[in-house]
C-alpha cells in the first residue's frame, strides 16, 4: 500500500439555511473551500462518535463470525 488515502466523491443535499451557513463560514476563512469546511465537520463528528462506531464495527465483525456466509 502506497500510504496514501483515497478519496471518494460524495454528493448529498442540505437545507438551504444551513448550506448558506456553511458558504458564510468559508468565505470567512474558516476552511480553504466548501469541501475542506463539510469534511472537517464530519471528522469532529466522527471522533466525538468513536467510541459508539467501535463497538458498532465490533458487533458486526462478532455477528460475521458467529454467522458468516463462510
Amino acid at each position: 500500500m502506497s500510504g496514501h488515502a483515497m478519496n471518494i466523491h460524495i454528493e448529498t443535499e442540505m437545507p438551504e439555511q444551513l448550506a448558506r451557513q456553511t458558504q458564510a463560514l468559508g468565505e470567512q476563512g474558516w476552511a480553504s473551500d466548501i469541501n475542506a469546511l463539510i469534511v472537517e465537520a464530519v471528522r469532529r463528528c466522527c471522533e466525538t462518535h468513536q467510541g459508539a462506531l467501535t463497538e458498532a464495527f465490533l458487533r458486526e465483525d462478532v455477528q460475521w463470525g458467529l454467522h458468516g456466509d463462510d
